[in-house]
């Protein structure tokens, strides 16, 4: 059953909020939002730090899916306990099914990998390393 990311009411045989006007999702999201020109973004991933959250939001980018970043840290007190929250990514709601994809797919060719020092692998998947080339 489709439901509206932004009322989270289930809807039959509509593609569309008939309140709203929204897309409909197959599954409700941990989070949505909307932007003030109408987008709705549906969250993907939730990470522990900015770094993983910006290494997540380059690679759907380089797949042509619009990204964003939510910073969800507060600083603990005492200080020595550092912060304490989450970095969210979330695309527009029509990417989302393809996005999830993605990241399954790269999760498992992450995984099928042989665990060895010497595999260099980028955005495109294994890359060749000529030890023998001459600096540039």
């Amino acid at each position: 059953m489709p439901y509206c990311p932004t009322c989270n009411q289930q809807f039959t045989d509509v593609s569309e909020c008939p309140n709203c006007k929204t897309k409909l999702v197959d599954e409700l999201p941990f989070q949505t939002r909307r932007s003030d020109d109408g987008t709705t973004w549906v969250e993907i991933a939730s990470t522990a730090n900015s770094d993983e959250a910006q290494l997540i939001q380059g690679f759907l980018e380089a797949e042509d899916i619009d990204a964003q970043i939510e910073h969800a840290e507060t600083s603990m007190f005492p200080t020595t306990f550092g912060k304490l929250g989450d970095v969210r990514v979330f695309v527009p709601v029509e990417d989302e099914k393809r996005a999830l994809e993605l990241m399954k797919q790269r999760e498992r060719e992450w995984e099928n990998l042989e665990d060895d020092d010497d595999t260099l692998v980028t955005d495109e998947g294994v890359a060749e390393v000529d030890e023998n080339a001459e600096p540039e």
